[in-house]
């Protein structure tokens, strides 16, 4: 994989502001970032809380992945966007917060070692999601999201984080990425995000489905039965995803049923398999299960 540089992000605040939404901070956390109350946690900033892994010691569900993808719900101002009943009427970070933030994760899986190389690239595949919309507007093509897989150094650092989990040591690294690429959302990003970014970079469908793809194909196979059954499971499911898959593309790129990009056809047969024997014996007539 050709060498993926860490985005360098200038500070936009001051001493007196948080880093991470601009508004007035009242602590400085030992790295020196100033933070105000709501980014804080057992007097660390949530970055440095992240990685020291303070809130599972607090039994506390991580926060920063929810906080990255309500910050983009809200710069998408798409109103019907499916809001978490605990983060109705938090305050959002500025889109350059954002990418501060992402920039952090990119150098804690560039720099961290495991357990905190696993947090950051978790962190980064969560935010490849998009939360449902419930738009009931007929004109409305659900044509844009707010995933970040569409983001160049994102989608970078989630597969450099994945390729680099072909041991049995990091094998929850690798099922946990994949679990969240399963679901991920190829789609364009509404324009009140992409618009707005200084520092990411967006490029093209094509673009983004031949990275992920290439990246898998070198992953696969391995030695982990858990990591094989997700990137087969993964190509199936992004295949007949027809609402923010990367299915036609795939189709376009790689021909019907992938038979154009061998490795691709052989985890999507075994995907199949895995999902639906209905559908299985539909698609591959007469077969018996793939090995």
């Amino acid at each position: 994989m050709e060498t993926i540089s860490t985005p360098t992000i200038a500070p936009q605040t001051t001493p007196s502001s948080c880093w991470f939404c601009e508004g007035e901070a009242n602590s400085v956390c030992q790295c020196g970032r100033s933070h105000c109350s709501r980014h804080e946690f057992g007097g660390h900033c949530l970055v440095c809380a992240l990685g020291l892994d303070l809130f599972s010691q607090e039994d506390e569900p991580e926060p920063v992945s929810d906080m990255l993808v309500y910050s983009l719900v809200m710069a998408a101002k798409d109103p019907y966007i499916v809001v978490p009943p605990n983060m109705t009427g938090t305050r959002p970070l500025p889109i350059v917060g954002v990418e501060r933030v992402l920039s952090a994760m990119m150098h804690m899986i560039k720099k961290g070692e495991g357990p905190v190389r696993h947090r950051a690239a978790l962190v980064l595949a969560n935010t490849t999601n998009t939360w449902p919309t419930i738009d009931p507007s007929q004109l409305s093509q659900h044509s844009y999201g707010t995933g970040l897989l569409a983001a160049d150094q994102v989608r970078s650092w989630v597969l450099r984080a994945l390729q680099a989990t072909r041991t049995a040591a990091s094998e929850a690294t690798a099922v946990a990425i994949l679990d969240k690429l399963r679901s991920a959302d190829f789609r364009e990003l509404y324009p009140g995000i992409a618009d707005n970014f200084t520092s990411l970079k967006v490029s093209s469908l094509g673009t983004r489905v031949h990275d992920i793809f290439a990246a898998l194909d070198k992953v696969y196979p391995t030695n982990s039965y858990s990591i094989n059954e997700r990137c087969e499971l993964f190509v199936y499911e992004q295949y007949v995803n027809t609402q923010k898959g990367a299915g036609a593309m795939m189709e376009r790129m790689y021909g019907a049923k992938l038979r154009y990009a061998p490795q691709l056809a052989k985890m999507l047969k075994k995907g199949v398999w895995h999902s639906s024997y209905a559908r299985f014996n539909v698609w591959y007539p007469g077969e018996d299960e793939p090995y």
